[in-house]
């Protein structure tokens, strides 16, 4: 049986976290595990899924902040349990390039109107956020952009990493920091939201799943959270937008920000008044 598995940037499993499962040869023979044979859909075995588009919807396209990867794998003997399957045994194939298909696959329920430029929003999202470029300029070019576009007059403060931002976020988020959070997400990502929750929304949330990994907190370091949680409010205020749930621009929480990303931006947050912290991506400065 062959069929597709995630991992994150780094190869770790994308919902249990852990060390790296491998080192990225392929073809590449996972070690034999003890396999559940019970009938519950997630159990003990080497898990993956028959559909890339299902793997991709359960694991998410960003679970930690940083995209994620789709590989074909292969399995001598494996049990389907749901749209879930496992086996003792799993070889890793290849790495899938063109992950449009399995894109377009997952966003199915999505109006069908907007369902191409959906399928473009979610790739752009995957590449910015790999941070392909290392260019400070125009990361605070693009941020500054990101504060006019959301009629923001503030000013830029940068910091050495993503941990101080982090830090000097946390300590003003009893004060001023705080409040100014929901400006920086504009309250568009909070109306989009509500309206996401209800009646028609609801069809698209299994594509939806991909994009926001709204529980991805607890898959890394707050910081690289923060980063799946800005391309998911964005995605979402652009179909609830587009779908004119909401009156705000379709790329309100896009412009600017995305950029950003592309050129190697770490970490943004509101760290005081009127200001923004930021950092560059760590791993490209090391």
């Amino acid at each position: 049986m062959r069929g597709y598995k995630v991992f994150t940037s780094d190869l770790r499993p994308p919902i249990q976290g852990g060390d790296p499962i491998w080192d990225g040869s392929l073809p590449f023979n996972l070690p034999t595990r003890n396999v559940d044979t019970g009938n519950d859909k997630c159990a003990a075995g080497w898990n993956f899924c028959k559909d890339g588009h299902t793997a991709l919807r359960i694991a998410g396209l960003w679970p930690n902040g940083r995209p994620s990867r789709l590989f074909v794998v292969e399995a001598e003997h494996a049990l389907e349990r749901g749209d879930k399957c496992r086996a003792s045994n799993l070889r890793i194939i290849e790495e899938v390039v063109d992950l449009r298909p399995h894109v377009e696959a997952l966003s199915t329920p999505f109006d069908e109107r907007f369902r191409t430029e959906i399928v473009d929003e979610q790739l752009a999202w995957h590449v910015a956020l790999g941070r392909p470029l290392h260019d400070p300029e125009v990361v605070e070019d693009g941020l500054r952009t990101a504060l006019v576009t959301r009629g923001l007059a503030w000013k830029l403060r940068r910091f050495n990493n993503a941990r101080a931002a982090w830090a000097a976020g946390a300590a003003g988020a009893a004060g001023a920091a705080g409040a100014a959070g929901a400006a920086w997400a504009a309250g568009a990502a909070w109306a989009a939201g509500a309206a996401w929750d209800a009646g028609a929304a609801w069809d698209a949330w299994a594509a939806g799943a991909a994009w926001a990994a709204w529980a991805a907190w607890d898959a890394g370091a707050a910081w690289d959270a923060w980063a799946a949680w800005a391309a998911g409010a964005a995605l979402i205020v652009y179909y609830a937008s587009r779908m004119e749930w909401i009156s705000q621009p379709a790329e309100l929480l896009t412009v600017g920000i995305a950029d950003a990303y592309v050129a190697g931006l770490g970490i943004a947050i509101p760290t005081g008044p009127n200001e923004l912290g930021w950092a560059m991506d760590e791993e490209k400065t090391r």
